[in-house]
Order: C-alpha cells, then structure tokens, then sequence
C-alpha cells in the first residue's frame, strides 16, 4: 500500500511537492481508510485542476519512477536516463530531480529514494522498518559513495562492483539475488498500476486465459457491466493467432516497425494469440426474450471504454494494488464515474485493500458524502514561474456540510482554469 510520494524537479514540479495516502486527524469516512504499520491510509484519492496544471504530470513521476526501475539493468554507461527536469530554469538538466516512495508490502514499511539528472545516479537510499524504527540497508552519494548495514558490508561492497553510474543500485541488488531489495522492486513493478485514458496495458486479457483466470474475471467483468446498468448477460470470445488475422497492411507494418527489423521479434508477434470479444444481450419483445449478440466494437463508446478497464481493475483488485488512473471520466457518464470510484471503497469488492488515485474534471465526485477532506487533491500552476503545486482540500479546513463542488467552482480552493474574457 502507498503511503507517501515525494517528487522534486520533474516536468512542471520545479519544488518538492508530498503526495500522502495517509489519513489526518478526521473521524469522517473512516470505513475509506485502511490499519497499517505506517498508520491509516486511504483507499482512494481524487486530483483536480485546470489543464495543463500538472495532474498528468505527476503520474507521468510515479511511471517514471517504474520505468526507471524496469529499465535499470539494460542501461550501459553510454545510456541516458529519460528522466525529464523543470526545464524553465537555468541549468536544468545538471539539477538533479528526486523521487521518495514510503509504501507498506507484506506489513512491513519501507522508504526508498533517489536523485538522478540524465547521465547519472546522483544519490540512492533504501530504509526498512523491521521495527519502529528504520533500518538503513544502504545509501549512496556522490554516485559512487555507498554506507551499507553493518550486517550486509561483506556482501553488498561485492554487489557494488556490479553497478553503473547511470543504474539503480537497488536494481542491481535484486538482480544479485539480495532479498531484501527484491520487494522493493516487485512493489514498484507490479503493484504501482497505471492506466492513461482508461486503457489497461499492463495487465492483458492473454494472461487471464494463460492463468486459468477467465471464469473468475468473467464474473468480476459481467458484475462491473451490469452494475453499471448495461443489459450484458454473457461475454464470449475467439482466439486466434495474430498472423491469422484477415490481411492488413497497416497492422503489419505496424508489426515490423514494432519489431525493430528483428525478425526472431516479428515471428513472436505473429504468433500470439489475438481475442475478438462478443457481448450476449436478453432482449424482452412482450412475452418472448431473445439472445443477440454483438461484436464489442458494436457497443457504445463509453461501454468499450468500461470493458477495456475491466482486466485491469481485477487484477488490481485480486492483488490489492494501486491503481494511478489519467482522466477516469473519459467518455464516461459521470455517474459511471462514481461507480468506479465506489467499487474501491466497497469493502465487499475491495477485500485485499486495493487503492486509487484518479485525476478528473468530473466535479460529480466533490462531494463530502463520498470522501474525505483529505482525500480531495488539487493541481494548480503558477503560469508566471511555470511551476505546479500539489495540495489537499483538507488545507482549507472546509466544514463537513459545505458545498465542495461549488466553492470550487467559484474558486475558493484555486486549481481552475484562468479564462481571459477579452
């Protein structure tokens, strides 16, 4: 579970802004939040601001915290790290930018944090709490400066020789087989989930068939749907490889540019298995019922839309990740939006304490009777320095019965678009 981030000097954050999971001092909604060895924390949080304020920025830091991680041991000292610095001050790329994940895996709290400009690794350091009080296991600075636990020197000084400038020595760690950094690592790349205009990429339907999974997610997919008030009785599908596909030149250009010219990479794309879906319907017509069926390209756009997020929210879900969710009101009903939403505080769905943080423009969900005040977050941008600043309603100390989305709306708590009227 997420408990902090904290990010410095990264797109539109020139300053260090603190992202908190963690539950104030506040009795209200308190079947939202979830016991920890960090304290309570939220199962959910909503991002508002105008565009361009920075909300798809800072998920654009959490993925590059994951990518950075998943790409570490490819890294050669000749790579570049695509780490991308607030560029409207001087110098920008030798200022490094900083990241600091505080999260909560197998009830054990960890910290870990980094800098890094785009040539190299500037600082590095992993603190786990065994007990209340934090264990360094090692800190890097300067690039090549390390202090390890006293428990570990022997072995980590040899690990050391491994790494590179421009590489996660946390990464190298987990990858010489040190237990103790193979959590932080599979906490980063499997449980931070994240999803741009509803789309699910890390999670893909071929999984759930591979894994014995499809009946479970079928129930799961069909109660989403027909929750959500869609006459969806059955969902169907057909497999076949994907260079059985009807021929199309588009697709398979698109194929060989995928595949770099490789052709071992292009014959393994052509034979993976592609799913075409069909939605069943049971359509009253006086005293007959009647099945038909559709192709899901068939059904409406926001319909798709919920279905392509299917795969994703039940993996989510079965694991108890966090779900980083860009613009969850794409092309869906406000009121769908509040569905979703609800599904991660349903203590009956959300049993293994999944969490999500979403950014909208959706004002439905400001609203008291849903979240609580510090679960309401806000993007605003200083247009003159160019820098975003990341804040919860809960600064504002607002009372429990006032109208959140109007007092937004009419500017109380910043983050709306300036509209010059001339």
């Amino acid at each position: 579970m997420l408990v902090n981030f904290k990010f410095k000097n990264f797109l539109s954050f020139k300053d260090e802004n603190s992202f908190t999971m963690k539950a104030k001092a506040d009795k209200s909604h308190e079947e939202n939040l979830i016991d920890t060895v960090a304290g309570k924390v939220s199962k959910a949080r909503i991002i508002y601001g105008a565009n361009a304020s920075g909300k798809t920025s800072f998920i654009r830091a959490i993925e590059f915290v994951k990518a950075f991680v998943f790409n570490s041991n490819n890294m050669l000292n000749n790579f570049k790290i695509a780490v991308r610095p607030f560029k409207f001050i001087e110098n920008a790329d030798n200022i490094p930018s900083e990241f600091e994940l505080t999260f909560v895996k197998n009830s054990i709290k960890y910290i870990y944090a980094f800098s890094c400009t785009k040539e190299r690794v500037v600082s590095e350091r992993l603190d786990i709490f065994y007990t209340s009080k934090a264990t360094n296991i090692f800190e890097r600075s300067n690039t090549t400066e390390y202090k390890f636990n006293i428990k570990d020197v022997k072995e980590l000084s040899q690990i050391v020789t491994k790494n590179l400038d421009n590489k996660l020595f946390l990464v190298t760690l987990a990858s010489w087989n040190y237990e103790k950094a193979k959590p932080v690592v599979d906490y980063i790349l499997n449980d931070l989930q994240i999803s741009y205009n509803n789309n699910s990429p890390s999670y893909s339907f071929d999984t759930i068939i591979t894994s014995g999974e499809y009946e479970d997610y079928k129930a799961f997919c069909l109660r989403i749907l027909n929750n959500a008030d869609l006459s969806i009785s059955n969902i169907t599908y057909e497999t076949t490889k994907v260079k059985n596909l009807p021929n199309n030149n588009g697709l398979n250009n698109f194929i060989k540019v995928l595949s770099n010219g490789n052709e071992d990479t292009y014959n393994q794309i052509m034979e993976t298995n592609a799913y075409t879906f069909k939605t069943h319907h049971i359509i009253e017509n006086k005293e007959t019922k009647n099945e038909y069926v559709l192709a899901i390209q068939e059904e409406s756009y926001g319909t798709q839309e919920l279905f392509n997020m299917t795969t994703l929210l039940y993996k989510v879900f079965k694991d108890g990740n966090i779900l980083f969710i860009d613009e969850i009101d794409r092309s869906l009903h406000p009121l769908l939006v509040e569905y979703l939403v609800k599904l991660f505080l349903d203590a009956d769905i959300n049993v293994n304490n999944a969490q999500l943080v979403a950014n909208t423009h959706d004002t439905n969900l400001l609203n008291l009777d849903i979240f609580r005040r510090d679960e309401i977050w806000f993007t605003e941008r200083d247009y003159k320095s160019g820098a975003t600043e990341l804040y919860s309603l809960a600064d504002f100390s607002p009372r429990k019965n006032e109208n959140i989305e109007k007092a937004y709306l009419l500017g109380r708590f910043g983050a709306i678009p300036f509209i010059n009227g001339d």
